[in-house]
């Protein structure tokens, strides 16, 4: 599925499940999906105790809902949007990045 494929499913699940929130509840819902994403992460590494099992592929699912809800209801394409983000990367970033990664 591509992003525009992607906006599409999303939106019409949403309106078939009662419409959209604004887009201060869904900020306030990415906030939590991070912070889930966050606790399963330590839990995996070791870092905080296991209480229940964790699954990241679907907090990660849930986040990626989430997001194209948020650029859904602020009118976001986020096809151009993530084109934007990546030649942005490579005009400023390139370099860096290729230099932090030869030293790991």
């Amino acid at each position: 599925m591509n992003l525009p494929e992607l906006q599409t499913a999303v939106d019409t699940w949403i309106r078939e499940h009662g419409g959209y929130w604004d887009e201060f509840h869904l900020l306030a819902r990415l906030v939590e999906e991070l912070g889930e994403i966050s606790s399963d992460l330590q839990r995996g590494r070791g870092l905080r105790p296991r209480s229940t099992p964790t699954d990241l592929d679907a907090e990660v699912g849930d986040l990626l809902f989430t997001l194209v809800a948020f650029a859904n209801v602020l009118g976001i394409d986020l096809d151009a949007c993530i084109q934007r983000t990546i030649q942005k990367y490579s005009d400023r970033d390139g370099a860096a990045w290729k230099a932090n990664n030869r030293e790991q």
